[in-house]
């Protein structure tokens, strides 16, 4: 009995020892685990070194800005279409008309104005023919015409368009103006279809600034024999 608490004891003291020896081993044992610290920080990577010629950012390349500055140039009114000034208000008006250089001369009186749009790049023109009973039940209504005048600076030439109620198409012409800067002469390639004879008729026109008051539009065609002669004068006289 002595011999068995003897070893019971011996054994629970080396149980004990093992133990207080496994703690104080994993107290030194080193943390598998590294110990958590902020990364480094990077060193701030250098913008690179700008070079000769180089353009700040957003600004136009020399092409780009020779490009715009071409576009301004050709959108930009300038003296030539100054020179359309005097046209600008209302008027009234005197037309004569013939068909033939042997036929007389037939007259209707109205009434026209002559207003700038986008910025006094393209003048506009409205004409409205006195009422005449007996020549607008014919036509199916009073005369009524639409217009419009600019000049290109890219072309460098006036140009014009033209559509009334007496058809359905648009004439367009294009043309100069004289060294005095009072005589616009206007020719038409594409011209238009006369409906009576199905002929092609490519005019020339004439407006002339006359005064400050006055103005005078011709048209010219061609006759039978292939001369040319006038057939329209419309005489403006400005609205007082």
């Amino acid at each position: 009995m002595r011999a068995r608490n003897l070893l019971f004891a011996f054994s629970f003291l080396a149980a004990t020892a093992l133990t207080a020896y496994a703690q104080a081993k994993d107290e030194k044992k080193p943390s598998d685990k590294p110990s958590a610290q902020p990364p480094a920080a990077k060193p701030a990577e250098k913008a690179p070194a700008a070079k000769a010629g180089d353009k700040p950012t957003g600004q136009p390349s020399a092409d780009e800005a020779k490009m715009m500055e071409a576009m301004k140039k050709a959108a930009t009114p300038g003296e030539y279409h100054a020179k359309l000034n005097p046209l600008v208000g209302k008027w009234t008006f005197v037309t004569k008309f013939r068909m033939a250089p042997d036929q007389p001369w037939e007259e209707s009186p109205g009434k026209a104005e002559y207003k700038w749009t986008l910025g006094k790049r393209i003048l506009v023109q409205e004409v409205k023919a006195n009422p005449n009973p007996e020549k607008d039940a014919m036509m199916g209504g009073p005369f009524e015409g639409f217009g419009m005048t600019g000049y290109d600076n890219t072309t460098q030439k006036y140009w014009n368009t033209w559509a009334d109620n007496m058809g359905t198409g648009i004439m367009t012409s294009t043309g100069t103006v004289d060294a005095s800067g009072k005589t616009f002469t206007y020719a038409s390639e594409e011209g238009y279809i006369c409906p009576m004879t199905g002929e092609k008729k490519t005019p020339k026109s004439v407006l002339k600034i006359v005064g400050d008051d006055k103005v005078v539009f011709e048209m010219y065609d061609k006759g039978p024999d292939g001369k040319e002669f006038m057939g329209l004068e419309v005489t403006y006289t400005r609205q007082k």
